[in-house]
């Protein structure tokens, strides 16, 4: 009955030889205890250690009698694991989270939701609690195997009566739908007079019976015909049906589907014009099954099966089928040999097979029937390419039985695939058995963190199962019993497809499978929680709906009724994490148009703080859903490529159609908010970002850390939004925490569905990506070094996931059915292809992602967006939101700090960091304080203090200007800074005496000690790179290889760049040529970057038709130069390579410095 810490594999080179500080806390002992430990060290070896301090002899003390349960967390550490390996650790470590622990016994856990003998005694137990984990026992094995094949076909009677019990108490007296688009033989409406077939043209024939329960007082009768040919008229009763189809050419997967149409019944009184508006035909329901149950036996009867539609729910079709004096049985095919011959490797590869396809399989492509011809001839060849199978699968000419040896020959001796390529293998175009029972096996070896990143999805594929007792049924199952945080997701993700009146009675089945098998406690845990989510969903409609003087009361009568549920049952867990584990609750409500619900649950554990959530009711959180599990799989893919970036993931969970739960991130705040701490126009100013970094994070080292953190989020957040296609992305839409780590919120458009104004995209640019957040990567408003990591980093978690591209198609794909209106169709597939470009190289991708970045920062219809946001937000915004500054981390008042006496403007210094300008010290005294204290203000925060004093006290008489003495030097008409003495304060306002922004400006903050030394030194903006004196200098990164007779030159970045005789920044491009070329013919250069000392460009320049002998005589000539207009352009640098010193076999990558002439090598 535990719920054991998500583990996941952790790479070397990403901290396995990191030490970590860790507090460990425990009953037997007053003060915690702290360790430092390996991140390889495992979880039981520090469970010794800390025995060893509580217990004198060790001898008769089990390690395995304890676990380690993180404080706040209703989960444990496994001791066989890595303490690094944990996500919970992982966690701590990326948000600089003090790693805390509790020691427990094993029997002073909770073990509520185990399953136990007497829990489940007469009721059909297949499963028993044993060595801290649910474990199958061994009796009970059969008895699942028999539990499934009762739920399988149409199965007259349960062999496990406790079982059927179950299942029929929790689903309806029906028979399940099957669904699948391929091989589906409809009945639909026609327009032509009624004809038979000619006789002999079908093997296979049916006869449709009455409809039992169709209202007749709205629809007219009309013909039915299979495949849109005619062949009778409805009537009470059909004559037979036949179908052109031999029955030993139909694939074992085919199924019956009949649809019903009928024409509407004319209005009494209409016009004739308006009733044959009115006479198009309409689908009424369909009722679909398999042609061969699940014993494999062709179908001779059918129990009535209820008709699947919107308009009525109790109608039953009655479906005869031919008597037989013998029964017709499927029989698999055994698989043929594959010959040796053709396996060896000197076949050349797919894609060379079939020149046409130039990328892996997705489920966006469309073979052309010359390429399926191909394929399927050379599919013997493709082994090599492992994850070409179900683009060879696709290209199989059919999949009657005779045809099957082949297929299954194949498949058996294919190459074992991974599982994120397996999982094409479980998409509606592959309902074979067999086929989808290979792609199992391969997947099977997911562990239990993976196969949570993946379970949507599976859940979907079962849809596409032809039968109940599938390997997929059994492996999800198996898996759910085994780990009871898969049982809590896969028991939320079956109750949602209770929704889907296509699949609903399919996973009422399962659910009530689940629920059979999870046991008694986990069974009222999950009734508690639907409670909970029901109560909390009822309140927030109620909230929504009412006047918004009425919703506080309301709020409170509600809370009322959750109050009393808790203090009846004490404790729930929530849907979001099995781990979260609440007693009570209190609550607000946002001031929004959705006006969801703030919660805030009181946590069980004592050491645990409260664990706010949003409820929303109304918004469809399934897309949400999906769009963070794509995010949380980007961010593994770059953890597991030893790239971290350092991405906020948080739950989100759809607990039914339009509401769900959303955690909300602490110490957090959205950019509007910051923004608007600068005025209503903030969004326009590029220094909020910075300077809500530097209020929260004052120290030097601090601040370094959050501006570090910002570019790894940031980065990574502009991949996944624009490989998503996020859309509708404003400033309340996106959110940075005081670490510095950004992250997005509200995915309620994405694949690029775009939010229109008319004809005109609301998202003009292809991602966020704006100047103020420029401003904190370079630490100021020109460009450094740091833009170039950030831009390095991009390109890099780019080509990083543009290499598992089939893996985001095939995760998509399997969603296509989920009922999410902007993933329906193969084209929303297509956005995400089109985004990832796996045809181009990486060179032509870094280009392309660098382009995107450039496009983004100088976009300004995204700040004229947020802009817009700000504006229409204001009627939102309370009246305390104006009375903070900016600058300030915390508010100070009169009481907390002490009664300010005097002030003095002692003098103003120059300062050249993060821009040039001038500080003001102020001398501040207080009564009953000994010591003066200095403090250092800028002309923009005491403007800042002035207009917020302004909006405060509106029918004050405070000047509408700042006085002469503190403006700022050098504008023009305005006056000096005075010297020593001048009164800053004045004495004419009494009321701002006693004011919290008086007090919380003139409060010392970290940056003022310096105040009463000298004036600092000025200080670079970019510390990474010290500009060189001189004309000429920099240096270059060159990215140079040379592969068929083509040589390429990569410019990536140049740093360091000098300025110009008249002070201002260049216009640098870079121009080379392969010397010698007393021609000029191999002048190549790149684009111009404006005003920049270190611009960035990721330009490919290509040199074709170059043998390799003839490189080894050429030198390559790079210069650099400011474009100067209408004069020369200027020379900032040169440098020459010798081509024969570099191993043109290698890609080699490489700074050179700049000079007036030199010779450099990589």
């Amino acid at each position: 009955g535990y719920v054991w810490s998500a583990v996941t594999a952790s790479p070397e080179h990403l901290g396995d030889e990191v030490n970590l500080k860790v507090t460990v806390l425990c009953d037997s002992i007053q003060e915690p205890l702290t360790f430092t430990c390996n991140c390889s060290s495992t979880v039981d070896l520090l469970i010794h250690q800390t025995l060893c301090y509580t217990h004198d002899e060790l001898r008769d003390v089990d390690v395995g009698n304890f676990v380690l349960k993180p404080c706040g967390l209703e989960e444990f550490l496994q001791n066989k694991h890595a303490l690094g390996s944990h996500e919970y650790i992982q966690y701590c470590r990326k948000f600089d989270i003090d790693i805390r622990l509790q020691l427990m016994e094993q029997k002073a856990v909770r073990s509520d939701l185990a399953r136990t003998v007497r829990a489940e005694a007469g009721g059909g137990s297949g499963w028993l609690h044993g060595g801290g984990r649910v474990e199958w026992a061994e009796g009970d094995r059969s008895r699942m195997a028999l539990a499934t094949q009762g739920l399988s076909g149409h199965c007259r009677w349960p062999p496990n009566r406790g079982v059927g019990r179950t299942v029929q108490r929790g689903c309806k007296d029906s028979t399940v739908c099957f669904w699948e688009h391929r091989w589906r033989l409809h009945l639909r409406s026609g327009t032509c007079p009624g004809s038979r077939l000619p006789q002999g043209a079908h093997l296979i024939s049916r006869e449709a019976g009455r409809v039992r329960s169709l209202p007749s007082t709205s629809w007219a009768t009309w013909p039915l015909t299979p495949q849109g040919r005619h062949l009778l008229i409805w009537s009470p009763v059909l004559p037979r049906i036949c179908f052109p189809v031999q029955v030993n050419r139909l694939p074992r997967e085919t199924l019956l589907c009949a649809t019903l149409y009928a024409l509407p019944i004319p209005l009494p009184g209409s016009s004739s014009e308006a009733n044959k508006q009115r006479r198009l035909p309409e689908a009424l329901g369909w009722v679909t099954t398999p042609l061969f149950n699940f014993r494999q036996y062709l179908t001779l009867s059918l129990p009535h099966l209820p008709v699947l539609s919107p308009c009525f729910s109790d109608a039953i079709p009655q479906i005869d089928f031919p008597t037989s004096a013998f029964d017709i049985k499927f029989t698999s095919p055994p698989g043929d040999k594959m010959s040796s011959i053709l396996l060896e490797s000197r076949y050349p590869p797919l894609w060379l097979t079939v020149p046409s396809l130039t990328s892996p399989a997705t489920p966006t492509r469309r073979l052309t029937d010359a390429d399926k011809k191909r394929l399927w001839e050379k599919r013997y060849y493709c082994h090599l390419e492992v994850s070409s199978l179900p683009l060879v699968l696709a290209s199989a000419p059919s999949w009657e039985w005779a045809c099957l040896p082949d297929i299954y020959a194949l498949l058996k001796q294919w190459t074992h695939m991974n599982h994120q390529d397996a999982l094409g293998l479980l998409h509606a175009t592959f309902p074979d058995q067999e086929v989808r029972r290979m792609a199992v096996q391969w997947i099977g070896s997911l562990s239990d963190a993976e196969l949570l990143d993946y379970l949507p999805q599976l859940v979907q594929a079962l849809k596409y199962e032809c039968y109940l007792d599938s390997p997929l049924v059994r492996f999800l199952l198996k898996r759910a019993v085994s780990d009871l945080r898969v049982t809590h997701y896969f028991f939320w993700l079956l109750k949602d497809g209770l929704k889907d009146s296509q699949f609903s009675i399919r996973y009422q089945y399962l659910l009530a499978a689940l629920l059979c098998c999870c046991g008694k406690g986990l069974r009222e845990e999950f009734n508690r929680q639907c409670w909970l989510v029901n109560t909390l969903a009822k309140l927030a409609q109620q909230v929504r709906e009412a006047a918004p003087s009425a919703r506080q009361g309301i709020l409170r009568t509600g809370l009322e009724e959750v109050r009393q549920f808790f203090a009846l049952i004490g404790s729930c867990r929530l849907p979001l994490s099995p781990s979260l584990l609440v007693k009570g609750i209190d609550c607000s409500y946002f001031n929004s148009n959705a006006v969801p619900l703030k919660l805030s649950f009181q946590n069980v554990d004592p050491l645990g703080e409260n664990i706010r959530v949003i409820f929303k009711c109304g918004d469809d959180l399934r897309q949400d859903m999906l769009t963070l599990q794509m995010i949380r799989i980007m961010s593994k893919i770059w953890v597991q490529e030893g790239l971290d970036m350092r991405m906020v993931i948080f739950r989100c969970f759809a607990t039914g159609r339009g509401r769900g739960m959303v955690e909300m991130i602490p110490n957090a705040e959205t950019l509007r908010k910051i923004q608007v701490e600068h005025g209503v126009t903030g969004s326009f100013k590029d220094r909020p970002l910075a300077d809500w970094l530097q209020k929260h994070n004052p120290g030097e080292d601090e601040y370094e850390k959050a501006v570090e953190n910002f570019i790894y989020s940031c980065a990574g957040c502009c991949v996944a939004t624009y490989v998503l296609g996020i859309c509708d992305r404003h400033n309340d839409n996106i959110m940075l925490k005081t670490t510095g780590h950004m992250f997005h919120i509200d995915f309620g458009r994405f694949l690029g569905h775009a939010q229109m104004f008319g004809n005109i995209k609301r998202d003009r640019a292809p991602f966020v990506f704006t100047s103020d957040m420029a401003y904190v990567i370079n630490g100021g408003d020109k460009p450094s070094s740091r833009f170039h990591d950030f831009v390095d980093l991009c390109c890099q978690a780019y080509n990083l996931i543009r290499k598992h591209t089939h893996l985001f198609l095939n995760l998509l794909g399997l969603m296509l059915s989920c009922g999410i209106p902007e993933l329906s169709d193969l084209e929303d597939l297509k956005y995400v292809y089109d985004a990832l470009r796996p045809q181009d190289t990486e060179a032509n991708a870094t280009t392309y992602f660098t382009r995107l970045i450039e496009s983004s920062l100088g976009s300004v219809a995204t700040k004229l967006n947020f802009f817009i946001h700000n504006l229409a937000q204001m009627k939102f915004t309370g009246s305390d939101d104006r009375l903070t500054l900016s600058f300030a981390p915390r508010t100070h008042t009169l009481k907390s700090s002490g009664r300010i006496s005097d002030v003095f403007l002692c003098r103003h210094e120059k300062i050249f960091h993060p821009n040039k300008g001038y500080v003001y010290v102020v001398k501040v005294m207080r009564e009953n304080a000994h010591e003066a204290t200095y403090i250092q203000r800028t002309f923009e925060e005491f403007q800042e203090l002035h207009n917020k004093l302004r909006l405060l006290f509106p029918s004050s008489q405070l000047p509408r200007y700042l006085p002469p003495f503190l403006s700022a030097p050098g504008h023009p008409g305005e006056g000096e800074p005075v010297g020593a003495g001048r009164t800053a304060g004045s004495r004419n306002y009494p009321f701002l005496r006693s004011c919290d922004l008086v007090y919380t400006f003139f409060h010392p903050l970290p940056r003022d000690e310096k105040a009463a030394g000298a004036s600092p030194a000025p200080k670079s903006s970019d510390g990474s790179w010290a500009r060189p004196v001189g004309k000429v200098g920099g240096e270059v990164k060159l990215s140079i290889s040379y592969k068929n007779n083509k040589l390429f030159i990569m410019v990536m970045h140049i740093r360091g760049l000098v300025s110009t005789c008249d002070g201002n920044d260049p216009d640098p491009y870079v121009k080379i040529y392969l010397l010698p070329d007393p021609q000029k013919t191999t002048k190549k250069k790149t684009k111009v970057a404006r005003k920049t000392c270190n611009p960035t460009y990721n330009e490919m320049l290509v040199y074709d038709g170059i043998p390799k002998g003839d490189l080894q005589q050429r030198e390559l000539q790079l210069s650099v130069l400011s474009e100067q207009g209408f004069w020369e352009n200027v020379l900032l640098g040169e440098v020459h390579i010798r081509l024969r010193e570099l191993d043109l076999a290698q890609e080699k990558t490489g700074w050179f410095a700049l000079g007036s002439r030199s010779h450099e090598t990589l």
